[in-house]
């Protein structure tokens, strides 16, 4: 296991050179690496197919602009997540027909860089939002909030909390399953 993740690291290390020497191959194997993850969160967010192509394409435009912004202080997976939610967000921020879809699920938006310019009742809203989640997450149980936090949060895949905890991709989505469940309930009930 320990030469796959250094294969792993020298995988994104190489990456990120490239990405930020603004090299075509990087970002060529940089979208086909994760063109399936950043649309598969932006339709989870979005719930709609043309707005999740639409938020792929700024999410690397996004890339593209801030590679010589990262700093390699999260992995680069995570990074390009919280673009791609960031991206979402903006949608959502500009479009109000997407309000209503995505109430549902506010564990995914919570993990936000906060943007600038917002104004103080945003700010406001969004802190209040972002308490609310954070006491209902308390009160799940460790096993079901870990991988809650890793996956809606963090933006780790189930393979990668699965590696982390050393636990069964199954067991994994069982506890991502139930701990959205009672994340969402007391939500509700808050």
């Amino acid at each position: 296991m320990g030469k796959h993740v250094a294969n792993l690291m020298s995988m994104e290390s190489r990456l990120i050179v490239g990405i930020k020497n603004k090299k075509e191959d990087a970002f060529r194997e940089l979208f086909h690496k994760f063109q399936g993850k950043i649309y598969r969160t932006a339709f989870r967010i979005l719930k709609e197919e043309e707005s999740a192509w639409d938020a792929l394409q700024e999410t690397f435009i996004n890339i593209h602009r801030a590679a010589n912004n990262f700093r390699g202080d999260s992995k680069l997976s995570t990074w390009i997540n919280r673009i791609t939610t960031n991206v979402c967000l903006e949608i959502i921020r500009k479009n109000k027909k997407y309000r209503q879809n995505t109430d549902e699920d506010i564990s995914s938006n919570i993990h936000l860089i906060e943007p600038s310019g917002w104004t103080p009742y945003e700010e406001l809203r969004r802190k209040e939002v972002k308490d609310r989640v954070q006491t209902a997450l308390s009160v799940l149980n460790q096993r079901h909030r870990q991988v809650v936090r890793l996956h809606d949060l963090e933006g780790f895949t189930i393979r990668e909390i699965a590696e982390r905890l050393r636990i069964a991709e199954g067991t994994i989505k069982s506890r991502l399953f139930y701990g959205r469940h009672e994340l969402r309930r007391q939500l509700i009930a808050a």
